[in-house]
């Protein structure tokens, strides 16, 4: 019920009402120099320190970076996944990514960017039911503002949780152009195989609207969380030109199984 109303609100009424409800522990809560207030944090719950952290051993584990390597964060957020590769990164590697809300760009842009020059954040206002609705510009119609092979390592984490099938297929195209060739990208997501299917009846989250390649928990706001059919959405990997290197369910549906997280995480390489 509390999701449901929270979804209700506009993007701007959401981040408003975040800030508002955490402003008392902002006050007094002591935090790392580079992690924002926690009412500014819109990228999902858990401690935001140690959630980048996780994924960072992720990320040195299946994505195969280097100190020096190139760092593409599709859906940078404010700046979680950032923070540990500022102490990772030599001056020849770089990060640069981009995001849907503008505030979460300009904290990271002040914050990091301006102690770390090599990671850059740029703002990119494309319309999203659960961040931005102040555009037309559509995620299956962007071209990502980066040369061909460009980058060694590419994830999204909590992005294509939040695409429709036109624009996760148009993201993973624009992926395997800007990803040199047989380097990785990792990405999470909510898949559908029969045992999350059979779990997630008695899951909080639960894809009640089938659409049988994709479901939706709400119908209203449907970017809030989009899960997609197992079979379908592997098929579109290899069509996109990537070999599947590793799936780890997650925990989201009830599942306990070989889970790294909360969310499904699939890494991919680059034909």
């Amino acid at each position: 019920m509390l999701r449901s109303l929270y979804y209700r609100l506009s993007p701007k009424q959401r981040l408003l009402l975040r800030k508002v409800v955490y402003a008392p522990i902002d006050l007094f809560r002591k935090r790392h120099e580079l992690e924002p207030p926690k009412g500014y944090v819109y990228t999902g719950p858990g401690n935001y320190i140690e959630i980048g952290k996780l994924f960072f051993d992720y990320f040195k584990k299946y994505g195969n970076i280097q100190p020096t390597s190139r760092v593409l964060d599709i859906g940078s957020g404010i700046g979680r996944m950032a923070i540990p590769f500022t102490d990772f990164l030599n001056e020849q590697g770089s990060y640069k990514g981009f995001d849907v809300v503008a505030q979460g760009v300009d904290w990271c842009t002040e914050h990091i960017t301006s102690k770390y020059p090599n990671f850059v954040f740029t703002h990119t206002p494309l319309k999203n039911d659960l961040y931005n609705l102040n555009t037309h510009e559509e995620a299956k119609d962007f071209t990502f503002p980066y040369e061909n092979a460009s980058f060694d390592f590419a994830f999204l984490t909590s992005v294509f949780t939040h695409m429709m099938p036109a624009d996760v297929l148009h993201y993973l195209g624009e992926i395997n152009r800007v990803l040199d060739r047989e380097k990785i990208c990792l990405a999470t997501f909510f898949i559908l195989d029969e045992t999350s299917r059979k779990h997630m009846s008695s899951s909080k989250m639960n894809f009640k609207v089938d659409r049988e390649t994709y479901a939706l928990m709400d119908e209203k706001v449907k970017e809030a969380n989009v899960a997609f059919d197992k079979d379908y959405i592997f098929e579109q990997f290899t069509a996109k030109g990537f070999e599947i290197v590793n799936y780890f369910p997650g925990e989201w549906s009830g599942r306990t199984e070989n889970t790294l997280s909360y969310q499904d995480i699939i890494v991919l390489k680059k034909n």
